[in-house]
């Protein structure tokens, strides 16, 4: 399995309470830390009217799913795992 690449395309899904889900689409841009925890970053689509192009951080322990519409391959690409926060 591929890790989550920098430029994938997905669809988030959060969960704000008991019965709702959250939706959050577009293009996934890295893993940001937020105090202790980490969020995972992305750049909303054209799905979200005004808010299109807006990054949005989703709190990565409130994420119920993530739906994967485009891997972006980083095949060729040397990891730096060394001194990075997560890769």
């Amino acid at each position: 399995m591929e890790s989550l690449a920098l430029g994938s395309k997905c669809v988030v899904y959060v969960a704000t309470s008991r019965e709702d889900m959250q939706r959050s689409s577009g293009t996934f841009c890295g893993f940001v830390p937020v105090g202790e925890d980490s969020s995972i970053c992305i750049v909303l689509d054209d799905s979200h009217g005004e808010l299109s192009g807006k990054i949005r951080l989703i709190p990565t322990n409130v994420i119920v799913a993530i739906d994967v519409i485009e891997m972006r391959s980083e095949k060729g690409k040397k990891e730096n795992i060394e001194g990075s926060y997560y890769g």
